[in-house]
């Protein structure tokens, strides 16, 4: 039993926004992102995290204040676009729903208490 645990343990990083499991590197879509940059990585590459893609990656109730500030964020940065702007509107639109699908998750695991 150590011995699973331990290997888990190494597996896991924390992070602000998520936790990543990098159980499996070839699943890691920062891997997949970074290409040929990643060979070699024994971590997660923070800087292309995207956790709300990443199938390695888990959000939890500790997590849901940085999701809060960021689709909070986008609202504001939202309602300030004119209308000659479409594509940024649109790409931010895109980018708060993900952020509000997973605060979503995280409150329907907290009111499951997973």
């Amino acid at each position: 039993m150590t011995n699973l645990l331990v290997k888990r343990a190494k597996a896991l990083h924390l992070g602000p926004a998520n936790y990543c499991w990098l159980l499996d590197p070839s699943k890691a879509l920062c891997r997949k992102l970074a290409g040929t940059h990643a060979r070699g990585a024994t971590e997660p590459l923070i800087g292309m995290c995207d956790s709300a893609r990443c199938p390695q990656a888990t959000h939890h109730a500790g997590h849901r204040p940085v999701w809060a500030a960021s689709a909070d964020s986008k609202k504001v940065f939202i309602a300030t676009i004119g209308r000659a702007q479409r594509t940024e509107k649109t790409r931010l639109s895109t980018e708060l729903a993900r952020d509000e699908r997973v605060l979503a998750e995280i409150d329907a695991l907290s009111r499951t208490g997973a």
